[in-house]
């Protein structure tokens, strides 16, 4: 018996279906509620800037709030982390990605 050939295309749309049925139930559960994404990109690469783009798409497609925070590449890690620890303190349910690379003159732990 041959194993069926996976497709990427298909399992994306699976997994995106899920989400979506997933977000809908918070939002079911607890009215007012909607799970969000915040980007946080360090410098403007173009490889970054696709990705993240797919990341809104994505998101979006699911029903999450998302949004994306330019930072400049002259931030410090400090001010990467003052960023982060504010959005994560944010009442509304967001969490945080960052977009790798970090695109800094200064020296940041990713």
């Amino acid at each position: 018996m041959e194993a069926a050939a996976l497709s990427g295309k298909t399992l994306s749309a699976q997994v995106r279906e899920r989400l979506k049925n997933e977000v809908n139930q918070m939002k079911e559960q607890a009215p007012g509620f909607r799970p969000g994404l915040a980007i946080l990109q360090v410098g403007d690469r173009d490889d970054s800037n696709l990705y993240i783009s797919m990341k809104l798409k994505a998101a979006a497609e699911i029903g999450m709030n998302a949004n994306h925070m330019r930072l400049p590449k002259t931030i410090t890690e400090d001010e990467v982390l003052s960023n982060i620890t504010r959005i994560n303190e944010d009442p509304s349910g967001t969490w945080t990605h960052r977009a790798l690379p970090l695109d800094s003159i200064n020296p940041i732990d990713g």
